[in-house]
């Protein structure tokens, strides 16, 4: 087996700046999510004129690469030897590169028919390929900054807390921008607003790079000690290893499986938004208005976060997130959506609970890592990273294949000025039952996660043990 030196670290207290730099990163990672998950779809079919199912199938086939490509890439941070750390170096050299294939995902150069379609199938997969490259070295970064489960959390409430101004721009002021660039082009419109979501990417990526400096232990110098500790000799276990050890990992499973369906209920209804509020309700602006609105419900989970956790864990957080978010779409749908205040009651429930989800998950998952460690005596961290990667991205993309297969069974027209009764009850069922329905599922895995939870303490102590003996045999 390979044999690399690892330097054994002490819990960090972060300081506030670099906390706050580092959670700068969410708000570069989710403005491009909520851009890709809310308008990829609308811009290929009613502004680009690409069949539904076309556009459908190009997603579908990339978040099937995405599959396969995010756990190699959690294999290649593994393995990353860097001055700067295995983390940092990508972002570093991935930022800049992942912000043009953004833009150019949303531009739409003079092509035929079925040019267009590899444009699309071409940029929406490198785009999701660079995203990978920089969300799972951000990610894994998070557990190498310190390994303080308070400090932990702390930096995870940041980090949920910077990804809301996204969840309230975008959705809120991208058609705005786009009308107001196109003035009339709707295609030049989404370029000038992909360019400019492009530049927030790149420039937020760079400031965790730059933020960072200094934090990520570098295990590859093999002697230097950060932390005034003995540096340990372990062996770098083999990809088969790894993979196996991950299979093992109940709680990890559940964690995926939870956060996948989650984002998979959370995208079929964002997707569909901007159609549901364009027909079925006959106003764009009022979607920006319950955007804005919604989002304050999201914005209250981290007043209260801090004591949720501390009351109900982590993984009973999550349990009453999901809770929350089947009340608030099964009380749109019961009540069809009848009024203004309805929906934005609706919403502002699912969306409280889908951000109790949102900000616990990834606690979750690094406990689900002490369970892993525990169990198979193997640390793969950011192959880990990687899992949660594949549920986010491929649960929020999605929905985009699954609402554009959907309106092919109904007799959908794009850019018609009405919709068929049958279409607007698609969208409406979209909206509210599909989602309430993807939450009640992610609930039981949610429910799963709990027993494991409380035997975290206990595993650690005897990982701690496990090592200690080690030493003294070295």
């Amino acid at each position: 087996m390979e044999q690399k030196v690892l330097t054994k670290v002490e819990p960090v207290k972060l300081p506030w700046k670099v906390k706050f730099l580092y959670a700068t990163g969410d708000l570069a990672k989710t403005t491009t999510v909520i851009m890709t998950m809310a308008f990829s779809m609308y811009f290929y079919t009613e502004v680009c004129g690409i069949n539904s199912g076309v556009a459908s199938t190009i997603i579908l086939l990339a978040k099937i690469w995405d599959i396969i490509n995010d756990p190699m890439m959690g294999a290649i941070v593994d393995r990353t030897k860097s001055k700067e750390g295995k983390c940092r170096m990508w972002l570093k050299y991935m930022s800049v590169p992942g912000a043009i294939v953004f833009a150019l995902a949303f531009m739409m150069p003079e092509l035929s028919a079925t040019g267009k379609i590899v444009w699309v199938a071409l940029t929406y997969t490198l785009q999701g390929m660079a995203s990978t490259a920089l969300m799972i070295p951000m990610n894994t970064l998070m557990g190498r900054l310190t390994s303080d489960p308070v400090e932990r959390a702390s930096l995870n409430q940041i980090k949920g807390i910077m990804g809301l101004i996204p969840n309230l721009i975008v959705p809120a002021a991208t058609m705005p921008m786009v009308i107001f660039f196109g003035k009339g082009d709707m295609q030049k419109g989404f370029l000038m607003v992909g360019i400019i979501y492009a530049i927030v990417f790149g420039v937020f990526n760079l400031t965790v790079y730059f933020g960072t400096k200094g934090y990520e232990p570098l295990e590859h110098l093999g002697g230097q000690d950060t932390t005034s500790q003995a540096a340990v000799k372990i062996e770098q276990p083999s990809i088969g290893t790894v993979l196996k050890a991950l299979l093992q990992n109940t709680p990890w499973l559940f964690c995926i499986a939870l956060y996948l369906v989650d984002m998979l209920a959370s995208s079929i209804s964002t997707t569909v938004m901007t159609w549901y509020f364009q027909y079925n309700i006959g106003s764009i602006p009022l979607m920006s208005l319950v955007s804005t609105i919604s989002l304050g419900a999201t914005f209250a989970v981290y007043l209260v976060l801090g004591f949720c956790i501390k009351k109900f864990g982590n993984s009973g957080t999550a349990v009453i997130g999901c809770i929350l978010s089947v009340i608030g779409f099964a009380l749109r749908f019961f009540l069809h959506d009848g009024t203004t205040a309805i929906i934005i009651a609706g919403n502002v429930i699912a969306n409280f609970g889908t951000g109790l989800v949102g900000a616990t998950i990834l606690l979750n998952i690094f406990d689900a890592k002490v369970y892993g460690e525990w169990k198979t005596g193997v640390d793969n961290e950011a192959i880990l990273m990687s899992g949660f990667s594949v549920s986010y991205k491929t649960g929020q993309a999605l929905g985009g294949p699954v609402a554009g297969y959907l309106l092919l069974t109904v007799p959908y027209v794009a850019q018609a000025a009405v919709q068929e009764q049958s279409v607007l009850d698609l969208w409406f069922y979209e909206s509210t039952l599909l989602p309430a329905v993807g939450f009640a599922i992610a609930l039981v895995f949610a429910l799963l996660l709990i027993k494991y939870e409380k035997k975290v303490p206990q595993m650690r102590a005897e990982i701690e043990e496990r090592k200690a003996k080690e030493e003294k045999v070295e």
